[in-house]
């Protein structure tokens, strides 16, 4: 990640944003799509170190265990007076449902949409502090839409970052990017929720195009320079066009499987608008999109939800001793799961 010297000012609002932590403000130039919406095709990143150094001790040569899930919630004011679904219930009783089917089912970091203000404060007094979020309230009542959440006793946040995303009418958004450590393994890995824009207020197919690229070029930019794996959750608005646009531009696969030749792209059936993809050192098990009765009673969507497995964490220990000399000089990225 790069320093963003360019900006006090930003620094100051990304300061007053996290609410007094100690910030670096930075700025993560890659490109995404090309004509209208310059602004849509920067990523910028504001960061703020919470744990730079494990808080327990890892257990070495352990894998890392991780269930994922990504869930657009339906937001509160669908079914508030004057909402388009009437007849649903609160916010608030559906988000009560959501949360003990997220529990039932052992889920450790999901990836939230459509998460609002009622919502979230219902998913804290359900969860009743076993589960940390980001952004929480730091970008204000209307800017946990799109969250990270994680169980606090599996993992902690090393850093907490943001990506900017074309949504209706090409609207830029902050959306969550999370560096989590395993505190049974120690490994590390991103984490992210997106939500692309739906046809629902006009033809968004570019900012789609837009939003997509920006994707594919954070996941780029985070595997380039840290070697870390990273996983991307969300409701894209897009099935096929999604898959083989982000497995063909990264080295992403999906929980729900799927190939993707360079010749051939073809994602498994049922295909859905929301996903989950990780880096080709996880190996998925046990994918589902839940349907269930409380799922269908709170959500116009299904609950992704997919079993994660990585490989030990490579430590210099692990390393073999070199049986030539001089030892050459290290080039190129971190070797995956390195932290």
């Amino acid at each position: 990640m790069l320093s963003d010297p360019r900006s006090r000012s930003r620094a100051a609002v990304v300061a007053a944003l996290l609410l007094g932590m100690v910030l670096g403000a930075l700025v993560l130039r890659v490109a995404g799509g090309a004509g209208e919406g310059g602004e849509s095709a920067r990523l910028a990143e504001g960061n703020a170190t919470t744990s730079p150094t494990p808080t327990t001790t890892p257990t070495p040569g352990l894998a890392t265990q991780v269930t994922i899930s990504s869930l657009n919630v339906l937001g509160a004011d669908h079914t508030e007076p004057g909402g388009n679904r009437t007849g649903w219930a609160s916010g608030e009783q559906r988000m009560r449902w959501l949360t003990k089917v997220i529990q039932a089912n052992g889920v450790d970091v999901i990836g939230l949409q459509e998460f609002q203000n009622p919502q979230y404060q219902t998913f804290l007094e359900e969860t009743a502090g076993t589960y940390a979020t980001y952004p929480g309230l730091l970008w204000g009542k209307r800017g946990m839409r799109n969250s990270v959440a994680w169980k606090v006793d599996e993992w902690e946040l090393v850093s907490a970052s943001w990506v900017k995303i074309p949504y209706f009418h090409g609207t830029i958004l902050r959306m969550p990017v999370v560096l989590l450590r395993n505190l049974q393994s120690g490994q590390q890995a991103y984490f992210s929720s997106f939500h692309n824009p739906a046809d629902a207020r006009g033809h968004a197919a570019k900012w789609r195009k837009q939003a997509t690229d920006i994707e594919v070029a954070l996941v780029n930019r985070l595997r380039a320079e840290s070697g870390l794996p990273v996983y991307v959750t969300g409701d894209m608005n897009e099935r096929d066009i999604y898959y083989c646009r982000m497995t063909s531009g990264t080295d992403m696969v999906s929980a729900s499987g799927g190939m993707n030749d360079g010749r051939t792209c073809a994602p498994t059936r049922p295909t859905y608008i929301d996903w989950i993809f990780g880096s080709p050192e996880t190996t998925f098990s046990g994918y589902v999109a839940n349907r269930g009765p409380r799922i269908r009673k709170s959500t116009d969507h299904p609950m992704i939800i997919a079993q994660a497995e990585l490989p030990p964490v490579i430590t210099p220990t692990d390393c073999p001793t070199p049986t030539t000399s001089p030892t050459p000089t290290p080039t190129g990225s971190p070797t995956p799961n390195v932290s």
